[in-house]
């Protein structure tokens, strides 16, 4: 016997019902699985260059000897004593070849307005690390 008085037949939306629910619990454990494996994404790297330094009286050229590139753009020298510290970035280092990059093969020469008396350090860096670190000798 029907005991539904209004005619209508309501046996379809428990399974209705029952998708939606399916849908919605597949939605949460995607997005719970998705948060934790974004988590085991490696970070970025900074870049591993083999630098050699040469320098004169007044200039210093950076080689770059192997390793990964740089986007020259990235690139600032800094020289450093005790007592003084200068920096230089892009426009004012010569780059050979001239492209967009430091990679193997390229140098960086920096000339400076004083002359070095041998306690001086100087820095390649990029806005995440320092590439290279090194002593003057005279």
């Amino acid at each position: 016997m029907n005991t539904n008085t209004s005619g209508l037949n309501e046996s379809g939306a428990s399974e209705v019902i029952g998708e939606m629910l399916m849908i919605a619990l597949v939605v949460i454990l995607l997005s719970v699985f998705s948060a934790v494996l974004f988590n085991f994404l490696p970070a970025g790297r900074d870049p591993s260059v083999s630098v050699m330094m040469t320098n004169d009286r007044q200039d210093i050229t950076l080689w770059h000897k192997g390793g990964d590139w740089v986007q020259a753009e990235d690139l600032s020298i800094v020289i450093m004593n005790e007592t003084s510290r200068q920096s230089f970035t892009r426009s004012d280092l010569i780059l050979v070849p001239d492209k967009t990059v430091f990679d193997v093969g390229s140098n960086l020469t920096v000339r400076t307005e004083y002359s070095f008396k041998g306690d001086e350090t100087v820095k390649l860096i990029t806005p995440r690390t320092v590439v290279f670190s090194g002593r003057i000798v005279l």
